[in-house]
């Protein structure tokens, strides 16, 4: 098992320099396979992260969630997982999917675009790669933005694939605990036990990276809140995945270490 070794922290400047060097891409890549994990410091502005969560609550509470599996020419969805026993990994949040060949609002990719390039080119891959409109070798890219409510929300201590799709699941900050929640949050751990709460080393708007394969999850939000799902009150966060599509079967799915 792989646990957290050290946080290095940079800002946007130093993942451009880093994108740009096929030198220091290498040493990123062999930080995190080690277990280093990085911060990107304010990639993303809080205004816009604002923004985003208001759009994504009013889409939330106006339209049926309702489920699509992850296929080429998919329609951007959100749905609700609420324990579902047909998950991988066990969790409770409200989950918004958008895809590389449809258009949204935000322009998420172009957004999100050098951070996809960190994460492809330190997964040994070609930087745009399934970023395009078409599956490429059983994989696409996924932005997935994941809200806790207060009460609830968590995820299971889990690991992810790490396969020829991808090393790292990128993950950005949406909210800010001690404002929009008070307990739990992301979590990777130690080699001695520790769970290292990254929403109390990070601002919202940073991006991280980590291996895929160090255990890590969501403590509950706000255990002894009321339970809202429609008042989305609680933790927001948003996922920078690439995904097999659903008849794949050369990646394992991610696993659930508490089942």
């Amino acid at each position: 098992m792989l646990y957290l070794r050290s946080i290095v922290e940079i800002n946007r400047k130093s993942l451009n320099k880093i994108i740009d060097s096929k030198d220091l891409i290498n040493q990123a890549r062999d930080n995190l396979v080690n277990g280093d994990l990085y911060i990107v410091k304010n990639y993303l502005s809080e205004e816009t992260c604002y923004q985003i969560r208001e759009y994504l609550s009013n889409v939330g509470r106006n339209s049926i969630p309702n489920y699509n599996s992850i296929r080429e020419g998919a329609p951007n969805f959100h749905r609700i997982n609420n324990l579902d026993e047909r998950s991988h990994v066990n969790g409770a949040f409200h989950q918004f999917c958008f895809f590389p060949w449809n258009q949204d609002y935000f322009s998420l990719f172009k957004i999100f675009r050098d951070a996809y390039y960190f994460k492809n080119l330190t997964s040994n891959k070609r930087k745009d790669e399934f970023l395009g409109n078409k599956v490429e070798n059983g994989c696409v890219a996924r932005i997935a933005c994941q809200f806790y409510p207060k009460g609830f929300g968590k995820l299971n201590r889990h690991v992810d694939p790490v396969d020829k799709h991808q090393l790292t699941v990128p993950i950005v900050i949406l909210s800010k605990k001690g404002l929009d929640f008070n307990s739990g949050g992301a979590y990777v751990e130690k080699k001695n036990g520790e769970k290292v709460v990254l929403d109390d080393i990070c601002s919202i708007g940073d991006v991280i990276y980590f291996n895929a394969e160090m255990p890590h999850g969501v403590l509950p939000i706000d255990p002894n809140e009321n339970i809202s799902w429609l008042e989305f009150k609680g933790r927001w966060m948003l996922l920078l995945a690439v995904n097999k599509v659903s008849n794949n079967t050369s990646i394992k799915d991610a696993s659930d270490l508490e089942k």
